[in-house]
């Protein structure tokens, strides 16, 4: 065999092999392209400047806003996510402001009706409370208001309590704290 028969069996050798790669390596990118491009990644809704209204009988029970908000599907479960965070306001029966809560970032789980409100969480009851936190849960359907991480907590008259495993009732007037210091002021 000649010189230039055994170069042209090995430059058709590599073509080939070339060509076998590149159209395995397109058969990954079109699989990775269909993932992508799939409707199972895709919010449900979005949008901008969002405020949910909650009622019951026409009666507001809270209201929540947000400046960006996305609904998605995780595990066949509805998610409400506030990736930059907002706020949820309760009311009282008679229409007056129960307690506020402001974070960074927030979750609704819709089908346990549980928020997870994390990132420089601010709640404030109606009487002046305050309740500090990186971590706090919102269980709509046990009517409570929880956090497992440090919590501190400033009183209406300037006490201010610090603790782990926060519990309060959905109107935040009955507050449990676990592992507390603080200081307290007594009259004389």
């Amino acid at each position: 065999m000649s010189k230039l028969g055994r170069t042209y069996k090995i430059t058709k050798s590599i073509v080939v092999l070339l060509g076998i790669t590149v159209l395995l390596s397109c058969e990954n990118n079109i699989k990775e392209v269909k993932n992508l491009t799939s409707n199972k990644n895709m919010p449900l809704q979005q949008g901008e400047n969002i405020e949910f209204v909650y009622t019951d009988s026409t009666i507001v029970q809270y209201k929540a806003y947000a400046p960006v908000f996305q609904e998605i599907m995780v595990n066949e479960e509805k998610i409400n996510e506030f990736m930059r965070g907002g706020k949820i306001i309760s009311y009282k029966k008679d229409g007056t402001i129960d307690w506020t809560i402001k974070a960074n970032y927030a979750k609704n789980y819709v089908a346990q009706q549980l928020w997870e409100l994390r990132n420089n969480v601010v709640a404030t009851s109606n009487k002046g409370q305050v309740i500090n936190t990186e971590l706090m849960f919102w269980d709509q359907k046990k009517d409570s208001i929880y956090s497992n991480q440090y919590v501190r907590m400033t009183t209406e008259d300037g006490q201010i309590l610090e603790g782990i495993n926060f519990h309060t009732n959905g109107s935040m007037d009955k507050i449990s704290l676990q592992k507390g210091s603080g200081k307290g002021y007594l009259k004389d």
